[in-house]
């Protein structure tokens, strides 16, 4: 996968639009394309080094297992977790 750190948001959102896990190529992803990531895929998560707490209650909200790939989740995602 090349470089995408280079890239405009607009062309980091198509790639993880294709790929999920394209996300791992991007050091410091918009919370935009974050969420796209988790939207496509759950797990790419896993990819994001900060997520916000959008982003971490979408994913959590896709599927509630994906907390235990959440560092430090946030008592509101916890929450989100234990609520389905």
């Amino acid at each position: 996968m090349q470089d995408l750190n280079n890239k405009s948001e607009q062309e980091q959102l198509a790639a993880v639009k294709n790929d999920s896990f394209a996300i791992q190529y991007i050091t410091n992803p918009s919370e935009t394309v974050q969420l796209a990531a988790v939207e496509q895929d759950s797990f790419a998560i896993e990819y994001i080094k900060n997520p916000s707490e959008a982003v971490q209650l979408e994913a959590v909200r896709r599927f509630k297992h994906i907390i235990s790939f959440i560092k430090n989740p946030s008592e509101t995602v916890k929450l989100a977790a234990q609520a389905k």
